[in-house]
């Protein structure tokens, strides 16, 4: 339980450091207009330190979500797949800090696209349907944001796009993460829960 709490606030503090980010950029942040790689290729300074920070405490939260769902029982066969796509497209989005930005945006999208593929196909396996629909239009958006930023036909859509997806791909992870129980440990029964 504890895990799933540390996700939760990991979530949360990525918010606030974001959101204090966008505060004391300088010359403002418009969330309609403005990208979060905005906050990450700014002036150095206090409203970059907050945009990093949200960008790492975020990525690490996910990671450790993505490593839960790997070990709950609706998603055994594609465990694997799931933990290493969904901990390395948090490995690569952590890493759109550096000056390396668009190429670990498209890693860590490849990744993220992947992960959520073999999670939509478990819980279709497991008829779980809302949550099926849920990870559909997580990938809808995820897709969706994907062609507009390669394409860069109707990018005055993106920074909402951009927005909308992280916000659904947390909410729904964090859902799944509460809701499916881990598969008990040999060695601690307790373990998994």
């Amino acid at each position: 339980m504890a895990l799933k709490l540390i996700s939760v606030l990991g979530v949360l503090v990525a918010i606030l450091c974001l959101w204090a980010a966008t505060e004391t950029y300088p010359g403002g942040y418009d969330w309609g207009r403005d990208y979060i790689s905005t906050l990450l290729r700014g002036p150095a300074g206090p409203s970059r330190l907050l945009a990093d920070a949200a960008v790492l405490v975020f990525s690490a939260s996910i990671a450790l979500v993505f490593e839960r769902l790997a070990r709950a029982a609706e998603f055994t066969k594609s465990s694997r797949v799931i933990r290493i796509a969904g901990i390395g497209s948090q490995v690569y989005a952590a890493f759109t800090i550096t000056p390396m930005h668009d190429l670990m945006v498209t890693i860590s999208f490849v990744f993220a696209l992947v992960a959520v593929l073999a999670l939509i196909k478990g819980l279709y396996i497991r008829r779980e349907i809302g949550f099926f629909a849920g990870g559909c239009i997580c990938l809808v958006v995820l897709v969706g944001s994907a062609t507009i930023y390669y394409t860069g036909r109707f990018d005055f859509a993106l920074p909402w796009a951009q927005k909308a997806w992280l916000a659904l791909f947390a909410v729904w992870l964090l859902l799944l993460d509460r809701t499916f129980p881990r598969a008990a440990s040999i060695l601690d029964p307790r373990r998994g829960r």
